[in-house]
């Protein structure tokens, strides 16, 4: 049976408005009117928003790039001769071998990774890989990417390269004194740590030893997840950043940053100029802004959007896809759901559109085809499920959707100075003068009734009902949901926001 992301999104707001509504117990009647329509408006619970992941235009395979002499061809065998790179990987991994720096700065699952390692693990192997020394310093902002990382790392040499003299090694609080002893003696090629393992690297009279060993051939200084780095910790690791570069004395190492959300506001060359901006700050150094590789996105529809009402009423009318990916990909109504939901084009170049209400997204699908909600609904319900059950070649699917379904906890509702028969609710907070009568302003009082109403009346008495508790807690099926970044499954965000894909 497929699984229905839109039925979980229906059930889990459900069971939410249900756990809010226990706690709302108002005596005066027109607020409980006005709260209970504020609830049926969806204040505290909007309509999701559906977010389209759109697929990355490839580019060649690692060992074509070998074939012709800009990779060793050892960089290709560790990782897979056959492994395709998407074109924004090697736009970055050419920029980086040419000497940096790069911020590469590209949606998730693009694969960002790859774009330091590969020419990390092709430096190593062009410069002495016998020789143990660190030649790239890697900087996680958490431990749990350093691991993931260094397994990555083993998956690729396990399966690919079981004699690849290229090393590697994490340096965490993780890390007992025998392991950080080996490193020591016996460093790695690669490095991974997190930025205060590196504070401590530059401080403790123990890790000198360590320092001098890392920063002497020092080649590669990665910065992952560049976002996270912001306000006083960011001023704290860029000055970090410097010393390290301090220590390389004349060997100036690439500097690389990656970040799936620097910027997202702007045309593309705002963007890109606001990411170098970033990345001069953290790195200490100009970073052009045509050093910064942004995601190259390409069609998956292989039919034209419908253009006039009768041909977009007829897409709708159509039978929907079986999950096939030919079949997806060449229905008229999967190219309108690709173009209103996924793709925009800006000069020239395709990028990501602004994430949409699925509700809103339906509203122009009525109004465009003049036909029932009711049957343009299913319909766009039937092409996501169909895009997101057919795959790729690459294994991800057509159209791999997710849904964000943001929760919020409520605030106050305020009243007038009135008395219970003229009183006025409203949202906004206290101090609004809201009207006059007999020639004196009217002000708000907060009356707290959202969610946890405890006010019999807005005077502040309380009676049996205002004292009753919450009915379970029905969002224990949520925070027990798991799932992927692409299609079929749940997860739960913060700011009380889950997203359903």
């Amino acid at each position: 049976m497929a699984f229905d992301v839109f039925k979980l999104r229906d059930r889990m707001v459900g069971e939410y408005r249900d756990y809010v509504e226990s706690f709302v117990h108002i005596y005066d009647e027109r607020i409980e009117g006005f709260v209970r329509e504020k609830l049926d408006e969806g204040e505290l619970w909007p309509d999701a928003v559906l977010q389209l992941n759109p697929a990355y235009e490839p580019g060649p395979m690692l060992g074509d790039l070998a074939a012709k002499g800009e990779l060793h061809w050892g960089t290709a065998r560790f990782f897979g001769e056959d492994l395709r790179l998407y074109r924004h990987q090697e736009e970055a991994i050419r920029a980086a071998s040419r000497g940096g720096p790069v911020i590469t700065s590209t949606g998730t699952g693009s694969g960002k990774s790859l774009t330091y390692l590969v020419p990390i693990v092709d430096h190593v192997l062009k410069n002495q890989p016998e020789r143990h020394s660190v030649r790239a310093l890697v900087v996680y902002p958490m431990n749990a990417l350093i691991n993931s990382q260094l397994e990555a790392l083993e998956s690729f040499r396990k399966e690919n390269w079981p004699g690849c003299p290229v090393r590697f090694a994490r340096y965490t609080g993780q890390d007992r004194d025998e392991a950080r002893n080996a490193i020591v003696n016996d460093p790695p090629h690669i490095l991974l740590t997190n930025y205060v393992m590196l504070e401590y690297m530059l401080i403790r009279p123990a890790e000198r030893t360590l320092v001098g060993l890392t920063t002497r051939e020092l080649a590669f200084l990665v910065m992952d997840e560049l976002h996270v780095y912001r306000g006083r910790q960011g001023a704290d690791v860029s000055m970090l950043l410097r010393r390290v570069r301090q220590r390389a004395g004349r060997r100036d190492p690439v500097s690389i940053g990656t970040s799936a959300t620097i910027v997202t506001d702007g045309d593309r060359a705002e963007r890109r100029g606001r990411i170098a901006e970033a990345g001069r700050k953290l790195f200490g150094i100009e970073v052009p802004p045509d050093h910064v590789v942004e995601e190259t996105l390409q069609r998956v529809a292989t039919v034209p959007v419908p253009e006039g009402r009768a041909a977009l009423a007829a897409a709708v009318q159509a039978e929907p896809p079986p999950p096939e990916p030919e079949a997806v990909k060449g229905h008229p109504l999967a190219a309108w759901v690709e173009a209103t939901f996924g793709l925009a084009a800006e000069d020239g170049r395709l990028v990501r559109r602004t994430p949409l209400a699925f509700e809103d997204g339906l509203q122009r699908l009525v109004e465009a085809t003049g036909l029932g909600p009711e049957l343009c609904r299913s319909q766009l319900r039937a092409v996501l499920e169909a895009g997101n059950a057919a795959t790729l070649p690459s294994g991800e699917p057509v159209f791999a959707f997710r849904l964000h379904q943001f929760l919020a906890s409520g605030g106050s509702v305020y009243a007038t100075l009135e008395g219970p028969g003229v009183r006025a609710a409203l949202d906004r907070g206290p101090g609004v003068c809201v009207q006059r009568r007999r020639g004196r302003a009217q002000g708000s009082l907060p009356a707290r009734v959202l969610p946890r109403v405890r006010a019999g009346d807005v005077s502040g008495r309380t009676g049996p009902r205002a004292r009753r508790g919450a009915a379970g807690a029905p969002l224990a099926a949520a925070q027990r949901a798991r799932g992927r970044d692409r299609g079929g499954g749940a997860v739960l965000h913060g700011r009380a926001r889950f997203a359903l894909g």
